[in-house]
């Protein structure tokens, strides 16, 4: 099964140096190998890796930055790797930006930011651009200007038949309605063309710290501030972590953390974060002017490769006392002092992009995000459970649908995230594109 020759890239089987890095993910729970992993260097590549895959009877997944938490990137027996298709061109000119399929979020804020311009894109930099933007694309900026998907003009896509297209609304929109939030379903995307738009490079942001038991006077802050296209928000549930900012009497204790983001004018971030500051005191304020780079990046630290990860994600219409307080019961019970609930807001920004793919835009006014990140895989069963049971809890308030780029769907679940419409909107563009069902190792939609 020879194709070495067949690409410039590298071809890379459990036999061959280089192997076991590959096929490490950020999630350290997923462990499987590939019969082999071809790290392309470009489209052709991609064509010559499925025609392999189809003389041979293997089996398709695709690597963008392998960071999914569902570990679907080495689903199959042969791995398409775009991991060294990395470049960032921008047009400053056009605030425009081409991506390559392999980059990260790091990848794109360092090159766009040099010409003061942004995408939306992740809160954590090491996140691929690829798997974010293709299952919606949820960031800092989306309370500006929508999801990382809702900002994407075009792609080159390698299909599963091998042509390589140029991918727009203009000349195949039903195509692009399914890129922006239909996931992986449709092709190998080796470039991605966004639309930018002015951000910087200063902005306000940091983090704010309180006891646990203060969290309900604390939401009760953050929803009374004006919602707008200048101020975002994340509460974080957790662990207070070894941080420089972070006085050595609270690090260790359940916390919970408000990280506040305000893009308008400096001079006026005082007066507009003044509720929140007043709301109960602080265990420590970490606010002020940091480069959009440094927001970009400010969690990775608490989000390294290599650690044991059980993901959920929940959208719901209000954070209530009563879920509050499962909130707080979450962090206060938590077996490792790594995992975390996040709840953040769904802005108008989001709801009021033009239709897409993506899902559940429209019902939920928060997203819930437990988190269950631990080392150790002997105490796999009691974080499980701890994740299990968060998310049990979270559910019992009513939820509206989920944001499938943080969860490990099945197929019921996405038709569920989906709704039956759109599921079947979905399943006659895989139709068209995939009829074999190349492409299913992702949140899979069936071809009609």
């Amino acid at each position: 099964m020879m194709m070495r020759p067949a690409v410039h890239g590298e071809v890379l089987t459990p036999r061959d140096p280089g192997y076991e890095d590959a096929r490490a993910l950020h999630n350290s729970m997923i462990d499987r190998r590939p019969a082999m992993i071809v790290r392309v260097s470009g489209a052709q590549d991609v064509v010559a890796a499925l025609e392999h895959a189809r003389r041979h009877g293997m089996e398709v997944s695709v690597r963008g930055g392998g960071h999914g938490v569902a570990g679907r990137a080495l689903g199959g027996d042969l791995v398409v790797d775009l991991s060294a298709l990395r470049g960032v061109t921008v047009d400053a000119r056009a605030r425009t930006a081409v991506v390559g399929g392999g980059a990260t979020w790091r990848d794109v804020d360092q090159a766009t930011q040099a010409h003061g311009l942004a995408v939306p894109g992740g809160r954590v930099s090491h996140t691929g651009v690829a798997g974010l933007t293709l299952g919606g694309g949820d960031g800092w900026l989306s309370t500006r200007h929508g999801l990382a998907c809702d900002n994407l003009a075009g792609v080159e896509m390698v299909t599963a038949g091998g042509r390589i297209l140029d991918v727009t609304g203009e000349d195949e929109p039903e195509l692009m309605w399914a890129l922006r939030g239909g996931g992986g379903n449709f092709g190998v995307v080796t470039s991605f063309t966004f639309r930018l738009h002015p951000v910087g490079p200063m902005v306000v942001s940091g983090m704010i710290g309180y006891r646990v038991a203060d969290a309900p006077a604390v939401m009760d802050a953050l929803a009374a501030m004006p919602a707008g296209p200048d101020f975002a928000w994340a509460a974080v549930f957790m662990t207070a972590p070894p941080a420089p900012f972070v006085p050595g009497n609270v690090v260790g204790r359940p916390i919970v953390a408000v990280v506040p983001v305000w893009f308008g004018p400096a001079e006026a971030a005082g007066d507009v974060l003044q509720p929140l500051r007043a709301a109960e005191a602080p265990l420590f304020d970490a606010v002020g002017p940091m480069p959009y780079t440094a927001l970009q990046s400010m969690l990775d630290e608490g989000a390294p490769a290599g650690r044991r990860n059980r993901w959920g994600a929940e959208y719901v219409r209000e954070v209530g006392p009563r879920l509050v307080a499962d909130l707080q019961e979450a962090v206060l019970s938590a077996p490792s002092p790594f995992s975390q609930v996040t709840v953040s807001t769904v802005t108008d920004a989001v709801r009021g992009a033009p239709d897409s793919a993506f899902p559940s835009r429209y019902g939920g006014q928060y997203l819930i995000h437990p988190m269950a990140i631990w080392i150790d895989p002997a105490v796999d069963p009691v974080n499980e459970t701890w994740a299990e049971k968060v998310t049990a809890a979270i559910r019992g308030h009513g939820v509206t649908g989920t944001y499938l780029n943080l969860e490990s769907p099945d197929e019921d679940r996405v038709r569920w995230a989906m709704g039956e419409e759109r599921y079947a909107r979905l399943q006659r563009v895989k139709a068209a594109w995939d009829p074999d069902d190349v492409f299913r190792h992702c949140a899979h939609v069936r071809p009609a």
